[in-house]
């Protein structure tokens, strides 16, 4: 069973840092990304928190370290207007994370990398046009 943590524990970014993103995704990925995810016990180090979508859909999608409620990482997920096919459904628009990571700096395409791999691995997304975000310590 999923722990439940209550809003008022959550810390945002600290030390903010915003980049322009632009990778589309799928309906079916959008869809699970609503959902979020919340960590099932201590080996589940993350959570996925959504904001809930303002009237056209769009919405931001927060990843926390689960034990800390800090928050690492959002963006800006928009739903392409008059979009009708399940391809290219809504796109990532920005991104913002924690400008250190256990003090060291954090790059955007680090970045944009470790959230499709947190939305691959703990939500279940395909995020096709994300590319291989494997780093190379990673291999």
């Amino acid at each position: 069973m999923p722990r439940v943590i209550p809003p008022a524990t959550w810390h945002p970014i600290t030390d903010p840092i915003t980049a322009e993103w632009g990778i589309t995704i799928k309906r079916t990925d959008y869809e699970k990304l609503l959902e979020g995810f919340s960590p099932r016990d201590m080996d589940d180090k993350w959570m996925c928190k959504t904001d809930k979508p303002d009237s056209e859909g769009n919405t931001t999608i927060r990843w926390y370290r689960s034990w800390g409620n800090m928050e690492v990482y959002n963006a800006v997920l928009e739903v392409i207007p008059n979009q009708t096919e399940d391809k290219d459904y809504a796109k990532f628009t920005k991104i913002t994370w924690e400008r250190k990571f256990a003090g060291l700096d954090v790059p955007p395409e680090e970045a944009k990398g470790d959230v499709a791999n947190l939305c691959r691995g703990f939500v279940g997304c395909e995020l096709e046009n994300a590319g291989d975000t494997t780093r190379d310590d990673e291999e």
